[in-house]
């Protein structure tokens, strides 16, 4: 789950093209996690981000109407 984000956009990013997409995790601690990513189009930076992330375990959210339907069309497509 997103604790915090800064997206740094440094480009526009073109429609239809392959975009490469790379992260890092550069800590954990207990729950949170800080990521840095970045996407790029070649050698050109399109945008950057910093974020801080906390894990969640997938229980919390089968809990819900919402993570349950989710599942279930997740293990459909699994199953094809």
């Amino acid at each position: 789950m997103t604790a915090r984000i800064f997206v740094r956009y440094r480009r526009p990013v073109p429609i239809e093209t392959e975009l490469l997409l790379t992260a890092q995790v550069d800590e954990a601690r207990g729950r949170r996690l800080h990521v840095q990513a970045a996407l790029v189009d070649g050698d050109e930076p399109l945008a950057e981000c910093k974020a801080a992330l906390l894990h969640v375990p997938l229980e919390h959210f089968l809990q819900t109407p919402e993570g349950r339907a989710a599942a279930d069309r997740w293990q459909s497509r699994s199953d094809s």
